[in-house]
């Protein structure tokens, strides 16, 4: 990887925290920005040496355009206590546009 995301923060004390954001636990602070780029990029460097960087194949899941909550869909059509349910529901909405 050619490029690494750094999150500078700066803290209440004058410091600044940089964070590696590939790499959550690789984080440093210094009195200044530039001192705290230089000395995260440096651990980068240090741990890197030791490492080594592999791709896995993850299988993908397909999308199904079957939600496991289609199962319930129209399952109140025919009920005429459901359909008087929701005529009041968009009585009360009706009234909340006024």
């Amino acid at each position: 990887m050619d490029n690494w995301n750094i999150l500078l923060e700066s803290r209440a004390d004058g410091f600044t925290t940089a964070t590696v954001l590939e790499v959550p636990d690789l984080q440093i602070s210094d009195e200044t920005k530039q001192g705290a780029v230089e000395k995260v990029q440096q651990l980068l460097q240090k741990r890197l040496a030791k490492a080594e960087i592999i791709q896995i194949p993850m299988p993908i899941q397909p999308v199904t355009s079957q939600s496991p909550l289609m199962k319930f869909a129209g399952i109140f059509q025919d009920d005429p206590d459901f359909m008087e349910i929701m005529k009041e529901i968009r009585a009360e909405r009706d009234l909340g546009d006024i």
